[in-house]
C-alpha cells in the first residue's frame, strides 16, 4: 500500500513540476536561480558547515530562500529547487511559521525532493536523452554515462544517479559501484574522470560564491528606517548574511539599550 501512496504522490508532484516548468519558460526562465529570484529574495552564500543545504523562509512580508554555497553547485541547484516547492506550495507554513520543519513536515519534504527531481530532471526528457544519446541496457550504465546525464541536466553526479535508478533506466544492483565514484574519498577520481569526457568540474565542486542581492539590503534597510523592525531585528536578519548594522553606519539606539 505504502508504495502506491509513493506513486500517487510522485504522480501528483510531477504535474505541479511540469505545470511550474511551462509557467516559468513562458517569462523566459529556465535556470533555478534566476526563476528564484523572480519569487523571492535569492541568497547564496558559503557556510562553515555542510549540515545545512538550504531553507526558506518569509521574512518582512517577503519570501527569501537561502543556499550554501559550500556544497557542490549540483547540489546547490537541487537544494534550489527543493526550495521553490516550498515557497510555491508551503507558502501558509511559511508565512505562519518563517520555517518548514522537516520533521513536523515530512509529507511535504518528501514531495519537495520529488519535486526537484522532476523540475530539473523531467522523466520524459530524461528518457528521451538517455535512450538517444546513452543507449546501453540498465546493467551497462557506465560512470561516463551518468557524468554525461548530469552535465547536460545541470544536476549532482549522485541526483543523476539516483534519477535514473528510479526510473528503470540503472540497475539498483549497481548503486554502490557506480556511486563510489562521487564519494568523497574519490572526489578526484570524479573530477579526472569529468574532464577526460570533456566536461568542466564546474558542477561537482562548490561554487562559494556569495550572492546577497541589493533589493535584500534595501529592503531591510528601508524597514528598519521606517521604523518597522528594531535594531535587534535588523541586526538578526543581517546576521543571515554575515551583515552587521555598522556596515551601514546604524549604532545601537539609546531607547533599545535597556
Amino acid at each position: 500500500m505504502e508504495l502506491v501512496t509513493d506513486e500517487l504522490l510522485r504522480l501528483k508532484v510531477k504535474e505541479l513540476a511540469e505545470e511550474a516548468r511551462i509557467r516559468f519558460a513562458r517569462k523566459g526562465l529556465c535556470d533555478i536561480f534566476d526563476i528564484l529570484s523572480d519569487i523571492a529574495l535569492l541568497i547564496r552564500k558559503p557556510l562553515e558547515t555542510e549540515e545545512i543545504s538550504g531553507f526558506s523562509t518569509y521574512c518582512e512580508d517577503q519570501f527569501v530562500v537561502f543556499l550554501n554555497s559550500s556544497l557542490t553547485l549540483g547540489h546547490e541547484r537541487f537544494t534550489g529547487a527543493h526550495e521553490l516547492y516550498h515557497v510555491f506550495f508551503n507558502a501558509d507554513i511559511l508565512k505562519r511559521e518563517k520555517i518548514v520543519d522537516k520533521d513536523r513536515y515530512e509529507k511535504e519534504d518528501k514531495a519537495a525532493n520529488i519535486f526537484a527531481s522532476e523540475f530539473l530532471m523531467p522523466e520524459d526528457y530524461v528518457k528521451e536523452f538517455f535512450y538517444r544519446v546513452i543507449r546501453v541496457d540498465k546493467n551497462s550504465v557506465r560512470p561516463e554515462h551518468i557524468i554525461k546525464m548530469h552535465n547536460h541536466f545541470k544536476v549532482s553526479y549522485q541526483a543523476m544517479l539516483i534519477r535514473l535508478i528510479k526510473l528503470g533506466l540503472c540497475s539498483g544492483d549497481k548503486y554502490d559501484e557506480l556511486y563510489q565514484i562521487c564519494s568523497k574519498e574519490n572526489a578526484g577520481l570524479l573530477q579526472s574522470l569529468s574532464m577526460r569526457e570533456g566536461y568542466s568540474t564546474e558542477l561537482i565542486v562548490p561554487s562559494r560564491v556569495t550572492y546577497i542581492p541589493k533589493e535584500y539590503i534595501e529592503f531591510i534597510r528601508s524597514n528598519y528606517e521606517r521604523g518597522d523592525i528594531s535594531y535587534e531585528k535588523l541586526k538578526a536578519i543581517l546576521a543571515l548574511v554575515g551583515l552587521k548594522p555598522e556596515n551601514f553606519g546604524y549604532e545601537y539606539p539609546e531607547e533599545e539599550e535597556y
